[in-house]
């Protein structure tokens, strides 16, 4: 018998809906233009500031139902609300650095624009050991991980504990990869 202890679940989907593409892009273009921009973990590209007014259609489809389902998978309950959001525009050879939410419960990525080879979002193993073990080049098994690569295409929603470390890959497209980053409160 495996018992697996320490876990890592990432829920992940695709909500096809150009109203919320066009949204997002306006809103970014509209930041641009304010030149409000941020610099967390981003290095190169555009971060735009910290949101929290969004249409209430958008809210509710694109972030609250698809982490109610994502909690559903854990037999809870809760209600959930919106915390923050912010688009991100990596353009070729722009990447973000390791890094974690740890101000809320659940964070999520919605991709907007994601060419082929515009890098891909990375989850890294919370057990530093993982990172030297010789057993991750043994067992094809994502506990033997000390990294796990998602390949995303437009449309994906990704939802992670807001204290899973993730990191994204320089864009290696000639194209611009467009996302959208988001943190929710369970209640």
């Amino acid at each position: 018998m495996i018992i697996d202890i320490f876990k890592t679940s990432i829920y992940k989907t695709s909500i096809k809906n150009e109203e919320y593409i066009n949204y997002f892009i306006d809103l970014l273009n509209n930041q641009k233009k304010l030149n409000s921009g941020n610099s967390l973990s981003n290095i190169g590209g555009f971060q735009s500031q910290s949101l929290n007014i969004i249409n209430e259609n958008i809210k509710e489809n694109l972030f609250i139902k698809p982490a109610l389902e994502y909690i559903k998978q854990f037999n809870r309950n809760y209600k959930i609300e919106l915390s923050n959001f912010w688009i991100n525009c990596n353009n070729k050879n722009d990447y973000n650095l390791l890094h974690s939410h740890s101000d809320c419960n659940i964070s999520g990525v919605y991709y907007i624009k994601a060419p082929e080879n515009s890098g891909r979002i990375v989850f890294q193993n919370g057990d530093l050991a993982k990172m030297s073990s010789k057993n991750q080049h043994c067992f094809d098994d994502a506990n033997f991980y000390s990294r796990y690569f998602f390949s995303v295409k437009q449309y994906d929603l990704i939802l992670f504990s807001s204290d899973t470390f993730h990191y994204v890959e320089p864009n290696r497209s000639n194209d611009e990869r467009i996302s959208v980053a988001f943190n929710l409160y369970l209640k």
